[in-house]
């Protein structure tokens, strides 16, 4: 009658995660060195182009102007710029040499911030504004003391808007730069370790989502894509069953369980 009556210690231990008795279970983690440098580095470019491109431009609205630059004298074309705003010229200039010189000065500091020289008609001028504020272009035609330069010119505006496509390359590539950081330090590849006082089983979670199998360092041809059951111990004495399942945080985890007992989970 005694085998009737049940052991309340018995009945509380667990049923999962519990190795039967000879079987050492314990967990460490792996660096694939090659395939981490290689994330951080497409990580890096991936941010870097991001930068490159993540601010934008959109047109905003052209003029055009027609004016005379007497000898010894500059005429102006004033501007009032944003931040990163971009402002073009295409201009042509008749009369003396068709040449004049073109330079950009910020009216809040009274300082040349961009000069573009004695330029050849035809030409095309680009200034991008520093920051916001007042900017006034000069055709200087100081320099001629006889001839006076005929000047047509189309300027257009483009205002900054954020790339969106540039704005996902920086965060994906630093996300991406900041995983790898990680691995290196604490490892990317979980590993299942099984040892029997025989054998030692290693069970590794490879690239192609499959589980690779070590026994005592030697590699099995073969690997585990979604249900296998192999003998081990000392005589073959124990049933390792290993089952991949969908885990209720939407991922695959690999389930091992000896003689139907679960004794440990990857990743």
């Amino acid at each position: 009658m005694s085998e009737d009556v049940p052991s309340l210690k018995k009945l509380t231990e667990p049923r999962s995660l519990k190795p039967l008795s000879g079987i050492r279970v314990s967990k460490r983690r792996e660096r694939t060195w090659g395939w981490l440098i290689g994330m951080l580095l497409i990580g890096l470019v991936l941010a870097g182009a991001g930068l490159d491109i993540i601010i934008g431009h959109d047109y905003y609205r052209s003029w055009h102007k027609e004016f005379t630059v007497p000898p010894k004298s500059m005429e102006p074309w004033y501007w009032t710029l944003s931040k990163y705003s971009i402002l073009e010229i295409n201009a042509s200039v008749s009369g003396g040499n068709g040449d004049i010189r073109v330079y950009v000065v910020d009216d809040k500091t009274g300082k040349t911030i961009k000069d573009f020289g004695r330029l050849i008609s035809p030409f095309h001028i680009r200034f991008e504004a520093p920051e916001a504020g007042n900017y006034t272009v000069y055709f200087d035609n100081t320099f001629s003391t006889l001839m006076p330069k005929d000047v047509k010119a189309t300027a257009a505006i483009y205002r900054p808007t954020v790339n969106w496509w540039g704005f996902l390359m920086v965060i994906s590539g630093v996300v991406m730069a900041v995983l790898a950081v990680i691995f290196m330090i604490w490892g990317n590849i979980p590993v299942l370790i099984l040892e029997d006082g025989e054998a030692t089983y290693e069970f590794k979670v490879w690239r192609n989502g499959k589980i690779k199998i070590l026994v005592n360092g030697i590699e099995v041809p073969e690997q585990v894509s979604k249900h296998a059951v192999f003998k081990i111990g000392p005589n073959d004495e124990h049933t390792l069953e290993i089952e991949r399942k969908f885990s209720w945080i939407w991922t695959w985890q690999w389930i091992f369980k000896v003689d139907g007992r679960e004794v440990g989970r990857l990743p």
